[in-house]
């Protein structure tokens, strides 16, 4: 059965629409300009230079992106022909038309993409998801390529701060936003330090001990709350601090800074309640953010288990998944716990942490979802007023 196409050239109102892929976040416009060489970059206003520009609508969670009509032509793409596809026969998706004609139709594209990509019958616009963008871009535009010097370099520079460090670096998933939260906690996590150095603190004060809870709770539980904020050395405080923020702002971004805080908090706090439960060192202090991040990447796995980081193995750089990456960690963890007398770490906190974490993490999304529905004249499918 034939469907009717919009193919007028009337320019289109901007589109106020939940992102019909992850739903965690209304379409905002991004611009792309041409630039002299060919490639698009993204531009915060017109630049009078560019040959042309584009405005798309984007996700700023999972990067999918609503091309109307004609948009994957201006920006080189010849393999794919939108008014074309919205009048051929295709599998009716669960997802909408981001400009309210209702479902969608999936189409496939052969030695493109493994995965369909959506198209609206009636606009001929087109719906791609953050990893089909990306792979299409690459191989079809100029928006995704860029020079192999740019990207040696870049890659270089990684690689040398991996070797002396070992820590991981994400790639591509950028922050939204400025994380507020996040840099109060880095500047309290200073400094703290900085008052414990001088002595003005004693963190044995501020400790979990986990005998003197258990013999003393009235007295104690507190230091649930007060040990998250201390640290040992500057290397425990400069190790948490990085962690957090590499995790963290996506997070707080996509939580709120209320609900941000108390994952913060509620994970440290059941970190500690977990070391404390299943500790051999009942008389050691613990204190460190450690429990409270590992809640952070919980909900980071949850909520963007594809993104890339960049790792280091034997000289060798990688880019993995946060999936594997984080349940690497998760497996390290367990075993260390369990089967190591190393009291150094409190592997419990950090396994007591991680669980808060990934208990709270579908709860926030599916109220956030929730709320974005209604904040949007159309939302996604699941999410329709009926």
């Amino acid at each position: 059965m034939d469907r009717a196409v919009d193919t007028s050239d009337a320019p289109q109102a901007p589109v106020d629409a939940q992102c019909p892929a992850c739903g965690l976040h209304a379409l905002v416009p991004v611009t792309l300009a041409q630039l002299a060489n060919g490639r698009w970059r993204q531009v915060d206003e017109p630049d009078p230079t560019a040959a042309q520009h584009v405005v798309l609508d984007t996700c700023p969670v999972c990067f999918g992106a609503w091309f109307d009509r004609g948009e994957f032509d201006v920006l080189g793409d010849g393999a794919v022909d939108s008014v074309r596809l919205a009048g051929m026969e295709a599998r009716r998706s669960t997802r909408v038309c981001p400009r309210g004609h209702g479902p969608m139709y999936e189409h496939q594209l052969p030695g493109l993409l493994k995965t369909p990509i959506e198209c609206c019958s009636r606009c001929a616009g087109i719906w791609l998801d953050g990893e089909e963008r990306r792979k299409l871009a690459v191989r079809t535009t100029t928006e995704g390529q860029q020079a192999l010097k740019e990207k040696l370099v870049r890659r270089g520079v990684i690689w040398v701060a991996q070797i002396v460090t070992q820590l991981p670096v994400e790639v591509d998933n950028p922050a939204r936003g400025t994380p507020w939260l996040v840099y109060l906690l880095l500047g309290g996590f200073l400094l703290l330090f900085f008052a414990e150095v001088q002595g003005f603190l004693f963190y044995r004060d501020w400790a979990v001990i986990s005998g003197k809870i258990v013999r003393d709770y009235d007295d104690s539980v507190h230091t649930l709350v007060t040990h998250q904020f201390l640290h040992g050395s500057w290397y425990h405080v400069l190790f948490n601090a990085y962690f957090l923020y590499i995790f963290g702002d996506n997070i707080e971004h996509l939580f709120g800074r209320w609900r941000f805080a108390l994952l913060f908090i509620g994970a440290g706090v059941a970190g500690g309640a977990l070391h404390v439960l299943l500790s051999y060192a009942t008389a050691t202090p613990v204190v460190g953010a450690s429990g409270s991040i590992a809640g952070v990447m919980a909900a980071y796995l949850w909520s963007f288990p594809r993104a890339k980081l960049f790792q280091t193995i034997f000289f060798i750089q990688v880019k993995i998944p946060a999936w594997l990456y984080l349940g690497a960690w998760v497996g390290l963890q367990l075993v260390m716990g369990f089967f190591t007398t190393k009291v150094q770490f409190a592997w419990f906190a950090h396994l007591g942490g991680f669980v808060f974490g990934l208990l709270m993490t579908p709860l926030v999304l599916r109220a956030r979802r929730f709320e974005v529905g209604r904040e949007v004249r159309v939302p996604a499918a699941a999410y329709a007023p009926r």
